[in-house]
């Protein structure tokens, strides 16, 4: 990253007020064709910052990583360029004498060429902000994917004009045997079968995505695409590790969990219609094979556990939960959150995090939260080696997995509470 100098660039971002302290902030308006507002400190003092808004450094960084993916992308093509010039060179002086007037020529076109291609991947250096914040909603691939075809589209754009001037040069000896390799390596610069092939890939990758969203929306979702949440509860997703008890940031956390339920169901999906949020879908068994599969996924799931405990005044350290902020929990303590805690359990239950919920039933238990009630049919069973004399068996609780419409299906055993991927 260090060839990449581009902090020059960012400071001449001035905020909507044009004040001359440092970017803070920055707040996207998709509706403006993801048009930026920049706010600075003094931006705080004349109005309040929007909850979605995002911090410029982690901004920054993005861009960073952004423009280094692109760059290599550009040296890449460029030198596939470079290789093919470097070769009409070679072609090109083995011409014989009476024609080394116009090879000269074409040598000096070829030099020109290559200085011209090099300044391009200098241009490409940099940053044009708007382009760079418009690719924001796109994951890696799909943003090194974009950034390859613009690029080879650049590229072969430019190719055409010297295309153009060294064919009509050396026209005159078209006809030369030797010459017929050049000719192909001349038409090669302008071959666009690998731009076909990438706009292919292109479309498949749309195609793909278009599958995944259709088919396993909750699996889209916890890849990280968040469109579905309020930008609120979006921004505590994204934000809530910086957050410190007694600050303004995590009251506005609670506050803002308290009064939004909606989110639980694309946190923690399970195998039940959502009461809250009928826009949700849940799970099907080869959807639940698929996130048990996927390391990412995972890793999301884990995230929300952690941040929705930090909501509850708990936090997990290693394998014990504990109270974090005693007034936080005594509030949690009621029966919507009660409610709240039976999805979470049921989705880690069937989405190989077995362990970390009967971490938060065995928690519930020694609070006597609704335990005898609701949260013993959680318990580890006795298909899971619990011995115990009062320990339930999968067939007694299964209700508490899976809605009653879907609990006689073949597949609706213990073995949902494991890492086994299932046949559908």
């Amino acid at each position: 990253m260090s060839q990449i100098n581009i902090q020059q660039d960012f400071d001449q971002i001035q905020c909507q007020f044009n004040h001359k302290s440092p970017i803070l902030f920055f707040v996207l308006d998709i509706s403006q064709d993801v048009k930026a507002k920049f706010f600075c400190q003094k931006c705080l003092t004349i109005q309040t910052l929007p909850n979605n808004a995002k911090s410029f450094d982690k901004a920054k960084e993005k861009i960073l990583q952004q423009k280094q993916q692109q760059l290599e992308i550009t040296k890449i093509l460029i030198q596939k360029k470079v290789q093919l010039i470097e070769q009409l060179a070679i072609e090109i002086d083995s011409f014989k004498t009476f024609i080394m007037q116009q090879i000269d020529q074409s040598k000096q076109d070829i030099k020109l060429w290559r200085q011209q291609l090099e300044i391009s991947y200098l241009e490409e250096k940099n940053i044009n902000f708007e382009l760079e914040m418009k690719s924001f909603h796109l994951n890696s691939e799909e943003y090194k994917l974009k950034e390859h075809i613009r690029i080879e589209q650049k590229l072969l754009n430019f190719n055409s004009s010297f295309n153009q001037k060294l064919s009509l040069k050396l026209k005159c000896f078209f006809d030369l045997e030797e010459f017929k390799k050049c000719q192909q390596l001349i038409d090669l610069s302008v071959d666009q079968s690998e731009l076909q092939h990438l706009l292919l890939e292109q479309e498949e990758f749309k195609l793909n995505q278009t599958f995944v969203i259709q088919n396993f929306p909750n699996k889209w979702f916890l890849l990280g695409n968040f469109d579905y949440i309020q930008d609120s509860i979006k921004y505590h997703l994204l934000n809530w590790r910086t957050y410190h008890q007694n600050t303004v940031d995590i009251a506005k956390f609670y506050d803002d969990m308290d009064h939004n339920y909606e989110f639980l169901t694309y946190l923690f999906p399970n195998f039940y219609k959502s009461k809250y949020n009928q826009n949700s879908k849940r799970l099907t068994l080869q959807e639940r094979n698929e996130i048990i599969n996927n390391e990412q996924v995972t890793k999301q799931l884990v995230e929300n556990f952690q941040m929705y405990l930090c909501y509850a005044g708990l936090q997990m350290q290693e394998d014990k939960i504990n109270v974090q902020n005693e007034k936080q929990f005594k509030k949690f303590r009621n029966f919507t959150n009660m409610q709240g805690l039976q999805r979470v359990i049921s989705s880690f239950s069937v989405l190989n995090q077995r362990k970390n919920a009967l971490l938060l039933v065995k928690f519930i238990k020694e609070i006597d939260f609704f335990y005898s009630n609701k949260f013993i049919y959680y318990d580890r069973l006795q298909e899971e080696g619990n011995q115990d004399q009062d320990a339930l068996s999968f067939e007694l609780v299964k209700e508490y997995y899976v809605q009653s419409d879907i609990m006689d299906q073949k597949w609706v055993t213990s073995k949902i509470l494991t890492h086994e991927t299932l046949a559908v």
